[in-house]
């Protein structure tokens, strides 16, 4: 009887033992599983956080959302254009052989054309346009091509206002650059006048969007639209080669040389000089002496 009492705990013991056994393992196992979960949760973001990473570095925008403020055009708009055009226009003059009045004079723009022979209608007018010019200075100074006036020692030069009203100054010569085809003129205006700003023409990189600005035709501020196709062309004219030419697809005619090209700022990187064309009219293929050629001549003529 005693036995039997005895055995009886120990059973119990036992049992007691297996079942502590068993909840420890189980609590185990399911420790065990959490773990398991948790670490693979941790993993699956981390992945995710290295995608995201690499497609970031890669410039995806799958998972990005981007507003209108993130994003930039490298392209130029037509306000930009519009804003060029108006932060130098008034600065380009015209200019004509000298012997018509000089003082105000308000009048159509270009000469009379028809419609049956608008190119030969286009070149018959009373006054014979040389070419354009850009004001590099408020008390008169113009910097325009030599080879316009370099056969008129006296030239008429057209400055323009806001209302398109012109007034018309007698020029000296002051100064020439005969190798790059650059003069310097001087008028006496009685009102500081509207300078052109100008940008360093070494920045200029081919597919640079650029303006060309000028009288084609007598068509004063007449602009037209290109790209920079060589900054860096050999050109022959004559007998003489100009070297680092800019090369553009924008349209210069008669009339056009020694006008501005600007840049997209509105600051001029060049002055039109010359076309390649076989009918003596653009035919997609125009130069412009890059403005830092100027510096010297300017430094010389206006500073000096």
């Amino acid at each position: 009887m005693v036995e039997n009492k005895l055995e009886k705990p120990r059973e119990i013991k036992k049992h007691s033992m297996s079942n502590v056994i068993i909840v420890t393992l189980i609590i185990g196992f399911i420790i065990l599983i959490v773990c398991q979960v948790v670490f693979f949760g941790f993993a699956m973001q981390e992945r995710t956080r290295t995608a995201a990473t690499a497609q970031d570095d890669a410039g995806s925008s799958s998972n990005i959302t981007l507003t209108a403020s993130d994003i930039m055009l490298v392209s130029c708009s037509d306000d930009d254009l519009t804003d060029a055009v108006m932060a130098v226009k008034r600065a380009i003059v015209n200019i004509d052989i000298a012997g018509g009045d000089v003082g105000s004079a308000n009048r159509r723009s270009g000469p009379a054309l028809s419609f049956d022979v608008p190119s030969s209608a286009a070149l018959a007018t009373n006054e014979e346009t040389l070419g354009s010019g850009v004001i590099v200075d408020a008390r008169g100074y113009i910097l325009t091509c030599y080879h316009i006036i370099k056969d008129y020692p006296n030239v008429n030069v057209s400055v323009f206002s806001s209302s398109s009203v012109r007034q018309v100054y007698k020029a000296d010569v002051v100064d020439i650059d005969a190798e790059n085809d650059l003069a310097i003129l001087k008028i006496e205006p009685d009102r500081p006048l509207p300078a052109a700003k100008l940008a360093n023409s070494d920045l200029v990189k081919i597919t640079d969007t650029v303006l060309a600005i000028g009288s084609p035709f007598g068509f004063e501020h007449t602009v037209t639209e290109g790209i920079i196709s060589d900054n860096k062309r050999s050109v022959v004219i004559g007998d003489a080669v100009y070297k680092d030419m800019f090369q553009t697809d924008a349209a210069i005619n008669r009339g056009n040389a020694g006008g501005a090209l600007i840049n997209g700022e509105g600051e001029v990187v060049g002055v039109n000089t010359a076309i390649a064309s076989p009918s003596g009219y653009f035919s997609g293929i125009s130069f412009a002496i890059p403005i830092n050629k100027a510096r010297p001549l300017l430094l010389k003529a206006i500073d000096g």
